[in-house]
């Protein structure tokens, strides 16, 4: 399983902070892989932020060694509606949540690889409750999701969703020269209006290093795989 099945798409940006800043400094790889990629927002090369030595030499290539030598950990995420793949950084750790931040200030927010919040997506995730689906993924079941978001007054609006997880499978991930063995888990989640499905790649020790997952009826689904 590879990301291709979840986006249809390579790597068309890498998300950084900017071509000179903390990420880029001295390292000729990243700076030409900020310059050859585009935007996570739009799926083109407008968000791209080049880089004046890029296009000096051959664009560099993702590799497991380049992940390895930076200062800061990557995510490899996908708004699929966007039709947009890229890398993004972690910016900050609360507890069990991480955020991952782009250049264009598009920040996700992830509570041990579930999704709880975005910004600066439009139809954003404000916030959500998964204490039940940390409890499922452990074995499948029942459980409740509770989805925040803003209407059209500006105030928040939850949502409350019946949820059951469901393992589906075995499968080997390879992701950028390593391998993982994973279990397959789809959480299938209805409202009185409205159903969404997430899917998650799950290891004995339970890290997700892949997941695809609903985030707004504006926005749709976000997948990203761990680097």
């Amino acid at each position: 399983m590879n990301m291709a099945r979840i986006t249809g798409l390579g790597v068309i940006a890498l998300l950084g902070l900017s071509a000179c800043g903390p990420l880029y400094k001295g390292n000729a790889n990243l700076a030409a892989l900020q310059g050859a990629y585009g935007s996570l927002m739009s799926g083109n090369d407008s968000g791209a932020v080049a880089d004046e030595n890029a296009s000096a030499g051959p664009q560099a290539t993702l590799t497991r060694a380049l992940i390895e030598e930076q200062d800061v950990k990557l995510l490899r995420m996908s708004v699929i509606s966007a039709d947009a793949t890229g890398l993004v950084l972690e910016a900050g750790v609360n507890g069990s949540k991480v955020t991952w931040l782009s250049p264009e200030g598009v920040s996700f927010i992830y509570d041990e690889g579930l999704l709880v919040g975005t910004r600066g997506l439009g139809d954003d995730l404000m916030g959500a409750d998964v204490d039940g689906t940390k409890r499922s993924l452990n074995g499948g079941g029942n459980h409740i999701r509770k989805l925040d978001f803003l209407n059209g007054l500006s105030q928040i609006e939850r949502r409350t969703y019946q949820c059951l997880a469901v393992q589906t499978g075995r499968e080997t991930l390879t992701i950028v020269e390593r391998s993982y063995a994973t279990t397959v888990i789809d959480e299938t989640c209805t409202s009185a209006s409205h159903t969404f499905k997430n899917t998650y790649w799950r290891d004995a020790n339970g890290v997700i290093w892949q997941s695809r997952q609903w985030i707004s009826d504006g926005v749709g689904y976000l997948g990203y795989q761990r680097l």
